[in-house]
């Protein structure tokens, strides 16, 4: 008989229904987050070097909005799942507690956070890179200033459009599998009970040669996997490197030691 998790699916099964539940989240959002980049792109190359920083601000507070609302979703649905599962499981009995929630308002503050400054950096540096080479390219065609104007909105509308459509799907994908995996973590974190977690790789052709060694490492509740040269709390943890936590579709399986 297959080994059964907390909630009541076998490894393997728990990996798909959460690979599935937060491919659908992502799909629902990443639209959201392309736009507000190409939009940020296109303003960069319109204003000035004196009002760039208040530009910058305001895509920053756009991108905060996007990630607080994803992150929420998220919570409600995957923490909620967890609890619902501790619940069945007579761990616990009560379903959102005061304890859940202000752990994850501090995760959706901590991550959001560091996350708005990380995704607006980068834009401001792809954006100023068109800028710059389509400023070369204008000299050595002889453009006039309204030509180079021309050249410059053509470049942000291709280039950046294209950027700003694969951002925009990685970056749903894997702040929508962050947020699950520490959704799961949190609801967790509010029992007593003796409970082991299990690193939970997908097991195809694409997955990551250190998350497939990773597949079915466990340790106690609270206590980090290592992964590659990562310690990670869970897959997707805010506090991993790009290299293994971008893009990533594991999942921590949990159940009774």
């Amino acid at each position: 008989m297959d080994r059964k998790l907390i909630t009541g699916y076998t490894p393997i099964q728990e990996q798909r229904i959460l690979e599935a539940g937060i491919l659908d989240l992502a799909n629902k959002s990443e639209t959201a987050f392309s736009r507000e980049i190409l939009r940020a792109m296109k303003s960069i190359a319109n204003t000035n070097d004196e009002d760039l920083p208040q530009m910058m601000e305001i895509h920053q507070t756009r991108l905060h909005k996007l990630l607080i609302k994803l992150y929420t979703v998220s919570y409600n649905i995957f923490g909620q799942r967890m609890l619902d599962a501790l619940a069945e499981n007579e761990i616990k009995k009560v379903p959102m507690t005061p304890y859940f929630d202000t752990q994850m308002a501090l995760w959706l503050r901590w991550v959001a956070g560091l996350r708005v400054t990380q995704i607006s950096n980068t834009t401001s540096v792809q954006a100023l890179e068109i800028i710059r080479i389509a400023l070369q390219d204008s000299v050595k065609e002889g453009l006039d200033e309204r030509g180079t104007g021309i050249l410059i909105q053509q470049r942000i509308a291709e280039q950046g459009g294209n950027l700003s459509r694969f951002r925009g799907r990685m970056i749903a994908r894997t702040e929508s599998h962050s947020a699950a995996n520490a959704s799961a973590e949190k609801a967790v974190s509010t029992v007593r009970s003796n409970i082991k977690k299990e690193w939970i790789s997908a097991l195809t052709e694409r997955t990551r040669l250190t998350h497939l060694a990773s597949n079915g490492q466990k340790v106690g509740k609270g206590e980090l996997f290592a992964v590659g040269t990562d310690l990670l709390l869970h897959p997707g943890d805010p506090n991993g490197s790009g290299k293994e936590i971008i893009n990533c579709r594991c999942v921590v399986g949990y159940s009774l030691a």
